[in-house]
Order: C-alpha cells, then sequence, then structure tokens
C-alpha cells in the first residue's frame, strides 16, 4: 500500500473488516497497479465509458468503492484537473431492494444516466474540473446562511468556495453542440477569469491558482460550492472522514441537480484524488417557478425543500466517481494510458504548455495538432498524404488532377477543401456540375485487386491483415474469417440522384414525340434544379447521428460465393434456413420477392453464373468442375464485406437486429483490432460482395474510346439480404493515394424494376447519391484531427 491508500483510513470498520478490506485492495493493486495510480484509473474509465462492456461496471464499480474507502483525508487548493470516471442513476428503491437481497434495485440496473452519457459528452471532456480558491469568513458565511456548525468549522487554511470548469466540445454533434449553451443558461456560467482583478466571483483570485489553470482548457465556469474536511454522508461510508464539497446551500443558488449535490474526495495518490457524487433522493428543491406578470413583484414558489443545513435523512447515495489531478502533473494526466480525450486542443488554451510527442508513421500515439500539420516533419507520412496514386482518365479532357493540391496541403486536406466548394456552390442548386473535381479523380483513381482472395491496394496494398483464431461457421460449415481488413469511412457530399433520373425520363419521353427542341433538352439537363437538402440535411444534422464508421473485407470461400450469387428457381429448396431468415425480416422483403420471382421464373434469360449453379448447390450436388470455377472466382475476384458502424448505434441495437438480418457484434479478436485503431467500430451488417476488375455501370466515369475499371460493392443478389435502401445499391471504388480510396455512392432510381444479374444495368437507372471516402489508420488520424466529417 502506498501512503494515501489504507485501511487505517477508513475507522468504521471493525478489525474483521479492516482485515477484509486490507485483503481486497491488496488484490486490486497486485492485479491492476503498474506503477502508475492514472493508467489504472484511465483503464477503469475506459471499461465504464463503454456501453458494450455494462457486465463489467459493478465489479469496477465495487473497485473504486474500496479504493475510495481507504483513501486518505485531504484538503485541495487551488485549480484541479476533472476526470468523470462514470455515472450512476439515484435508486429511489434501494430498501426495498436490500430487503430483498439486492444492493440495487432493478430500476436503478438500467443505468440510463451513465447509457446516456457515454453516447454523448463521455468522449468529449466537456465537464474539465474545478478551482478552490480562498474565501473570506464574511462570505463564507453569507453562502451557507450563517449556519452555526459550518461556521465552527471553518478553518481559512482548508475552507474554500469553489467553481467549476466546463470547455466545449471538439466537433459536436447536435446534442453535444447544446451542452454548454444549456449549461450556461442554466447554471448562470461566467466566462474564464483572465485576471486577478475580475470581480465577478465571490473567492479571492490568486495569481499562483490563475497559473496553473493555464493547463486546463476550459471556457466557462461556474456552479458554485463550499468546501471543508469533514465525515461522509452516505451511509454505507460510516462517516469517513472525506473533503466534502457542499453545492445545496440556498444561497450559493444551485440549479437542480445540483440542489441535491454533495461531492466527497480523498487522495489515492500524490495529487490524485478520487471523489465520489453524492446526490439527495429526499427533502431536495427542484428549482424556482416564477411568474412574470408584475415585473420585480412577480411571485414565486419555491418546488420541494431549500437546504439550509438542517438534521435530516436526506436519503444520501453514491451516484458516481470522479477525480480531481493537480495540474503539475498535467502530462502524466492527458498521456494516452490516462485521459488522453481531456488533453488540450489545438487553439485552446492549455496547448502551449503541453505538447505531446509522436512518432508519425512509425506506428506511435499522436495528439490532434501532430495530425494537423505535424506531418509534414515525417518524411514518409509527407510522401503519403501528398503524392497520389492515379492511372490515365477514362476523358483526355480532364487534364492533371494533381494540380488540385495545393501547397502545404494533403490530399485529405484538399479533399475537405473540395467539400466545402460543393456545399457552397450546390446549396442552391443540386447539380452534378458542381461535383466535376471529384468526378475527375475518381476517372483517375486505380481500381483495387482481389489477390488471392485478399483485397489488395497500391504500394503495401492493405490497413491490416488478420487471420481470427476463433472457429466459425456459414450455413452449416466452418467458414473462419481469414485475410481480415478494414477501413474507416467519411462521407464527402451527396447528391440527390432520383432527380438525375426524371430529367433523363422526361427528356427521353419527349424525344421520342419529338416536342423537344436542343435549348428545352439542354435546360432539362443543365438547368437549376433547387437546393441539395440531402446534403444540407446530412451536413448539419446526418453526420452527427448516422453511425457509419467504414467497410471490412474478408476472405470469402467458393461455397460462400456460389451461395450468395445464385438466383437459381429452387433458392427455397438449396438453401431453406437462409430463405427463411429473409422472410422473417420484414425489411429484407425485396430480397425474398426476388426469391419468389426467381421460383416463379420472371426472367427470360438466366443468370450471369446459372451456367455454374444447374448441376446443384455447393452441398448438394454441384461438380467439382463447378466448385473449381467458384474457388476461383473467390481468389481471383471477390471479398465479403461488411459496414462497420460506431458506438452511436448502439442506442438502437434491438431495432438494428430487426431490420437487418446480418447485423452482429464482432467477434472478439476483431473487436480487439478494432479498440486498437484510431476510430474503433463495435457492429458490423449491411452485408455486400465486393468484386474487382469491373467496367463501371456509371456512363459518367466512361470515355469515348475507354471503359473505367473500378471495384464494386454489390448488395442486391437474393440471398445476400439487408433493408432497404441498401438493397439498390452498387457502389464503385477507386485509390488516390496509398491507403485512400474514392468512392461513388450508387443507387438504382428505377425502383419498380426487380433486380437480376441477366438484365442490362442502365434498365434501372444507377444515379450517383455522392462522394465517400474509405481510409486506412494512419489517413484516419489525420481526418479525426482535421474534423472532416467527423461525429464527435
Amino acid at each position: 500500500m502506498n501512503k494515501f491508500l489504507d485501511t487505517k483510513h477508513f475507522p468504521g470498520a471493525s478489525q474483521t473488516e479492516a482485515q477484509l478490506l486490507a485483503e481486497k485492495l491488496d488484490a486490486i493493486l497486485a492485479r491492476d497497479f503498474k506503477g502508475d495510480m492514472l493508467a489504472m484509473l484511465g483503464g477503469y474509465q475506459r471499461i465504464l465509458m463503454d456501453n458494450r462492456r455494462r457486465g463489467e461496471w459493478d465489479g469496477i464499480f465495487e473497485i473504486l468503492k474500496i479504493l475510495f474507502m481507504c483513501g486518505k483525508n485531504s484538503p485541495l487548493n487551488g485549480p484541479m484537473i476533472g476526470v468523470t470516471m462514470a455515472l450512476r442513476d439515484s435508486d429511489y428503491f434501494k430498501k426495498t431492494a436490500e430487503f430483498l437481497g439486492y444492493e440495487r434495485s432493478h430500476v436503478a440496473q438500467i443505468e440510463w444516466m451513465a447509457t446516456a452519457w457515454n453516447a454523448t459528452f463521455a468522449s468529449t471532456g466537456i465537464w474539465m474540473g474545478k478551482t478552490f480558491e480562498p474565501v473570506s469568513l464574511a462570505t463564507f458565511s453569507k453562502k451557507c446562511g450563517n449556519n452555526a456548525k459550518m461556521l465552527e468549522s471553518f478553518d481559512p487554511a482548508v475552507a474554500r468556495i469553489g467553481r467549476n470548469f466546463f470547455r466545449e466540445p471538439a466537433n459536436p454533434n447536435f446534442i453535444q453542440s447544446l451542452g454548454l449553451p444549456v449549461l450556461t443558461r442554466l447554471w448562470h456560467l461566467k466566462n474564464r477569469p483572465e485576471s486577478t482583478a475580475e470581480k465577478s466571483f465571490d473567492s479571492q483570485l490568486l495569481a499562483e491558482n490563475l497559473d496553473k489553470e493555464k493547463y486546463i482548457p476550459y471556457k466557462m465556469t461556474g456552479g458554485l460550492f463550499l468546501s471543508l474536511p469533514g465525515n461522509s454522508v452516505v451511509e454505507e461510508m460510516r462517516g469517513k472522514p472525506v473533503y466534502q464539497l457542499n453545492y445545496r446551500w440556498a444561497d450559493l443558488q444551485p440549479v437542480y441537480p445540483m440542489t441535491t449535490l454533495v461531492d466527497e474526495l480523498v487522495e489515492v495518490a500524490d495529487g490524485v484524488y478520487l471523489g465520489q457524487l453524492v446526490m439527495a433522493t429526499s427533502h431536495y428543491s427542484l428549482g424556482t417557478v416564477h411568474v412574470p406578470l408584475f415585473g420585480e413583484q412577480s411571485p414565486q414558489w419555491d418546488l420541494g425543500a431549500a437546504f439550509h443545513g438542517e438534521a435530516q435523512d436526506y436519503g444520501y447515495q453514491n451516484n458516481g466517481f470522479f477525480l480531481m489531478i493537480d495540474p503539475a502533473i498535467a502530462k502524466q494526466a492527458y498521456a494516452d494510458e490516462a485521459f488522453p480525450i481531456l488533453r488540450p486542443r489545438p487553439g485552446e488554451q492549455g496547448y502551449e504548455h503541453w505538447r505531446p510527442t509522436s512518432s508519425l508513421g512509425k506506428g506511435g500515439t499522436t495528439a490532434g495538432g501532430e495530425w494537423v500539420s505535424g506531418w509534414k516533419n515525417d518524411e514518409d507520412v509527407l510522401k503519403k498524404f501528398t503524392r497520389f496514386t492515379l492511372e490515365p482518365s477514362t476523358k483526355s479532357d480532364d487534364g492533371d488532377v494533381t494540380k488540385m493540391l495545393k501547397p502545404g496541403e494533403s490530399i485529405l486536406q484538399m479533399l475537405q477543401r473540395i467539400q466545402d466548394e460543393i456545399s457552397a456552390a450546390s446549396c442552391l442548386d443540386d447539380h452534378l456540375c458542381y461535383f466535376e473535381k471529384l468526378n475527375q479523380l475518381f476517372r483517375a483513381g486505380i481500381a483495387p485487386k482481389i489477390v488471392e482472395g485478399v483485397f489488395q491496394g497500391q504500394g503495401r496494398g492493405y490497413n491490416t491483415r488478420f487471420d481470427a483464431p476463433e472457429k466459425l461457421e456459414w450455413y452449416g460449415a466452418e467458414e473462419p474469417c481469414n485475410g481480415f481488413d478494414y477501413y474507416h469511412g467519411a462521407t464527402l457530399n451527396l447528391h440527390l440522384g432520383f432527380g438525375d433520373s426524371f430529367a433523363e425520363n422526361i427528356e427521353q419521353k419527349l424525344q421520342e414525340q419529338q416536342l423537344l427542341p436542343s435549348v428545352l433538352a439542354n435546360l432539362l439537363q443543365k438547368g437549376p434544379r433547387g437546393p441539395n437538402t440531402l446534403n444540407a440535411v446530412w451536413a448539419n444534422i446526418g453526420r452527427f447521428i448516422f453511425p457509419w464508421a467504414g467497410k471490412s473485407f474478408e476472405k470469402i470461400s467458393g461455397r460462400k460465393l456460389s451461395m450468395l450469387l445464385d438466383e437459381s428457381d429452387d433458392l427455397a429448396e438449396r438453401y431453406p434456413e437462409r430463405v427463411q431468415e429473409l422472410k422473417r425480416h420484414p425489411a429484407s422483403w425485396p430480397h425474398y420477392d426476388l426469391v419468389k420471382k426467381n421460383q416463379a421464373h420472371y426472367w427470360e434469360e438466366e443468370g450471369l453464373y446459372a451456367s455454374h449453379l444447374k448441376s446443384g448447390s455447393w452441398d448438394k450436388g454441384m461438380s467439382e468442375a463447378d466448385k473449381d470455377f467458384w474457388r476461383q472466382e473467390a481468389a481471383e475476384h471477390w471479398i465479403f464485406g461488411n459496414n462497420t458502424q460506431d458506438s452511436r448505434i448502439l442506442a438502437t441495437d434491438g431495432l438494428m437486429r430487426i431490420v437487418d438480418m446480418n447485423y452482429h457484434a464482432p467477434i472478439d479478436s476483431i473487436q480487439q483490432l478494432a479498440d486498437d485503431g484510431p476510430s474503433p467500430f463495435v457492429r458490423q451488417g449491411y452485408i455486400f460482395l465486393g468484386t474487382s476488375d469491373r467496367e463501371s455501370i456509371m456512363p459518367m466515369n466512361n470515355g469515348p474510346e475507354k471503359k473505367k475499371t473500378v471495384f464494386q460493392f454489390h448488395y442486391r443478389y437474393p440471398l445476400v439480404g439487408g433493408p432497404a435502401p441498401i438493397g439498390v445499391c452498387l457502389d464503385e471504388i477507386v485509390e488516390i493515394a496509398e491507403g485512400l480510396y474514392l468512392g461513388q455512392l450508387i443507387y438504382a432510381t428505377n425502383l419498380l424494376k426487380p433486380f437480376h444479374s441477366s438484365d442490362d444495368t442502365a434498365e434501372y437507372q444507377y444515379q450517383l447519391f455522392g462522394y465517400f471516402l474509405l481510409l486506412d489508420n494512419v489517413w484516419e488520424k489525420h481526418r479525426r484531427a482535421i474534423g472532416f466529417d467527423v461525429n464527435v
């Protein structure tokens, strides 16, 4: 044990209890403590902020409780970096649960506050800490309503008045963007003080404390409290000595839930304080209601009971844990293994006092500022970020697309600039002419390949290449996950392609009736289309709520490929379980409808692969010659793919399992691989078949003498399954720089025509609905640093 963690700091324990507590503490430290308290606590926080690991939360809460019980009562002084470890729901049925033998009621076990916090602010660090400042006896007395017990305990050496620090989230989504403005209004927050001369605070602003605050990135401050050494008010802590922060005094003007709040702190390592959030579950105020009818004389009513320090049973409970960290050890606090999300960002106060070191491109870690511009100092990454991988365009008049890159910017920053240009130009006129720079880049990109069954790009050619150790099955036979690779996703600009089909259809009909003059034809194709609402909705709302994280690829066997490309008339007999799956998922009815149409011989022509499926399915009669064909196809042209989703999907996890029959959590080894990357994903689904060496289905990509070779993602075959609108999708990608792929989001606009591989693709009226990117891990770090289509 260190000098801060000892069972003697929990005087309420009997000798037997103290011995048991010591054994538990020793076990925790032996198992988890590797010489760095902040790293150990950072590991706990990562579990508590992960909604997928809910089953581990109770164990971590028990660990934090033991650390708190053994922590030393120490007064705090000056500014402190704050870390939210986790929140817990108040348990209003606690007594009943304990009577029935449970520690918490089933209602409290829902932990909705923790779940909501993790889905919104856990990754942003909106709360950044507190400051503990000297306070005069007169101010202290006024704020506690001249409470005799508080005044008796007043000691200027340890009594403090405090306030909280708040920062703006980086690249906030809609909910996150409301956080600080709402808190500012409700909690009467004030701007960060810049000098000791400021008079809007009730404390003594000291120059030495303001200097320490430079290490803490915050913008607004407020939420006042009085602090003194005292004894814990939580029943199970048995009066343990703590440093206590009370927000409840009426003259502090607390706003709910601060009207219920008492924080308690103990020191667990030098400069590291563990706190527990304590909230009253009875006898508290919900606020004051004003009736603005008579000016200053307007009547008002208090909802609930204001706190004046009376001796009552307030039903205090632990509502979570937090940390206070001395800014003297800020570098350790902001380290990768501790709490990197709290780091000062470029432009924030504190960044110049904490400059990260990194090894760009060498597998090291880096902070956002280095990935914004520091990559220019690394020769390998500089080449990666500024060197295109291109081939001659299919259209001779496209020119040299490398001239789009301006001095000093990366290719990704170039795309970010082009994205802004397109958004500005198309906001009032949704026309593809504004997408021409992206069109030119796409026509000059190089299509990736399939080599021995794995996805292969330029240069090294892959992001990660991984064979999962788990034994997996597909449709009753072993189908392990081999050759796994994945890329992060970002959306460039969107476009409503239905308008293009509408114009083309009207033009064709008028031409057939010889009613279309050339001037009108030109107007239909190039005239104004109205605002680009699809892109506007995506840019302002969609990117913050839609949890698409990218795509993953893996090897596919000949057996699995032959099944997913099968369009035979007896699919229900060949693959009864799969067909029943389609039938059970209402969202997959378009795919199930294809099964029925194939059975009814809806199409006169055979599918593209019918000749290699006539002998039967792989498990039911297929000839060896046909099996060899499918093995070769799988090795040379196809991969099995999934779209990946980030943790925002967990809020609708149950719904997604109903909507997408292929939706699933990654296997453990893949999840670990994702967690080790810069932007983890937590679910996979919307499966597709990726295929190489294909001619583009979009006329805009093809020249008069040359067709554009692309890599395609197929979602449309019957047994692939999946909900609309993904079921009418057929995407295409090319590589424009090593590890950076430009993709076209392509949808059929003739929604009444069912899919069959024998039909001419032109009949589906495929149209471009926008562009997206796939990025390897190095590009992804750069993307997040420059704030390109990020959601947090």
